[in-house]
C-alpha cells in the first residue's frame, strides 16, 4: 500500500483515477486541484487546493502536499503540469512518460512530424502558416490548437473560404494552429500501458461513442488493427509511462492517429474495469515493485459518464480550501 497523490481531481481524468484507485486498491489517496470546490478533493482520503501549474508557487505548494501527507508517488492528470514535474522531490516518482515524449506529445505538430517520419498512418497535417499549400482535395479540414486538450478550440472547415474566415476569427498565431485532414470513421481512445523501463504491458482500445470534451460514452473493443498500430507507436516513441493514443479508424479499417495524450486519460477507469488496472500497475512499477503483463482484457465493457453530488461538512470544506 502506498500514499498516492492524484492531481487535477476536479476533472474527469482525476476523478476517474481517484474512484478507480479507491475501488480496486488499498492505497491512500490524496487529491489536489486548483479549484477549491473540486469534488475530487472530497472523494479522496485527503485533499487540498493548490495554485495552477503555470503559477510560480505551484511547485512549492505541490511539494508541501507531498511532505505533509508522506506521498510516495504522484499521478498527474493535467497536461500543463507534465512539463513541471521536475518540481517534485527526487525520491518521489511521477507516473508519466519520459520528458522527451511529454514534450513531443503536448505539441500536436511535433507529434505528427515524429510519427510521420516513422511511417505511421496519419491524416495530412499542416500549420495554419502553411494554409496556402493545402490542396483542395484535403478538405474538409479540422482546425485545432497546436497545443490544447479537451476538444477546445476545434472547428471543422469545409472550403478554403471557410478556413480563411476561421483563421481570421482565432486569436492564436498561425504557427500555433494545426490544420488536419478530416478522416471519416470511428474514433478510438486507447490505453497504452508501458513501464518505466519501457516494457509494454497492455494495449486496450476503447471506442469513443460520444464525446463532450472528454469521452462520456465508450466501450472496450477487440480491435486488432488499433492494437497493432498502438504497439508500433510505442516502439517508435519509447514512452516509459502511460499514453493515450487517439485515432480515427477509417471505413477501410486503417487507424489514423490524430493525437497522443502523455498521461492517463479520462477513460483509464474503463481500462481498469475491463481487467487492466493501468493505474495500479504503473504506480507499483514506479515504486520499484515487480509487475506482470495482464492476461488480456474484457471487450464489450461499456462506460457511461454521469453527474453526481458530494456532500461535505463546513469544517472539512474550509480545510480543503485552505481556509482557517
Amino acid at each position: 500500500m502506498a500514499t498516492v497523490l492524484v492531481t487535477g481531481v476536479g476533472g474527469a481524468s482525476g476523478i476517474g483515477a481517484v474512484r478507480a484507485l479507491r475501488e480496486t486498491t488499498a492505497h491512500d489517496i490524496v487529491g489536489v486541484d486548483m479549484d477549491a470546490d473540486a469534488a475530487g478533493l472530497y472523494l479522496a482520503d485527503a485533499g487540498r487546493a493548490i495554485p495552477p501549474a503555470d503559477a510560480d508557487d505551484w511547485g512549492p505548494a505541490l511539494r508541501a502536499v507531498v511532505d505533509d501527507y508522506g506521498v510516495d508517488v504522484v499521478v498527474p492528470t493535467v497536461d500543463e503540469e507534465l512539463p513541471e514535474l521536475d518540481a517534485l522531490p527526487d525520491d518521489v516518482p511521477a507516473v508519466a512518460p519520459r520528458p522527451g515524449v511529454i514534450e513531443t506529445a503536448l505539441d500536436k505538430y511535433a507529434t505528427y512530424r515524429a510519427l510521420d517520419a516513422a511511417g505511421h498512418d496519419l491524416p495530412r497535417t499542416w500549420l495554419a502558416s502553411e494554409a496556402a499549400a493545402v490542396p483542395e482535395d484535403a478538405y474538409p479540414l479540422i482546425r485545432k490548437p497546436r497545443r490544447g486538450r479537451g476538444s477546445r478550440g476545434i472547428e471543422q472547415v469545409g472550403t478554403p473560404a471557410d478556413l480563411e474566415r476561421s483563421l481570421r476569427e482565432t486569436e492564436r498565431p498561425a504557427g500555433q494552429v494545426l490544420l488536419q485532414e478530416f478522416v471519416e470513421g470511428t474514433e478510438f481512445t486507447t490505453s497504452v500501458v508501458s513501464t518505466a523501463d519501457d516494457r509494454l504491458l497492455s494495449v486496450v482500445p476503447k471506442e469513443a461513442i460520444e464525446k463532450r470534451g472528454s469521452t462520456v460514452k465508450g466501450v472496450t473493443r477487440d480491435q486488432a488493427a488499433v492494437r497493432e498500430a498502438c504497439r508500433d507507436i510505442a516502439a517508435t516513441l519509447s514512452p516509459s509511462g502511460p499514453m493515450n493514443v487517439q485515432q480515427i479508424v477509417a471505413d477501410d479499417g486503417t487507424p489514423y492517429t490524430i493525437e497522443i495524450n502523455p498521461r492517463f486519460s479520462s477513460t483509464a477507469c474503463l481500462t481498469v474495469e475491463a481487467g487492466v488496472n493501468e493505474l495500479d500497475l504503473l504506480i507499483r512499477d514506479a515504486l520499484g515493485e515487480p509487475v506482470a503483463a495482464p492476461d488480456g482484457y474484457d471487450a464489450g465493457v461499456y462506460f457511461l459518464r454521469y453527474d453526481t453530488h458530494v456532500f461535505v461538512e463546513g469544517d472539512q470544506y474550509r480545510s480543503h480550501a485552505g481556509e482557517s
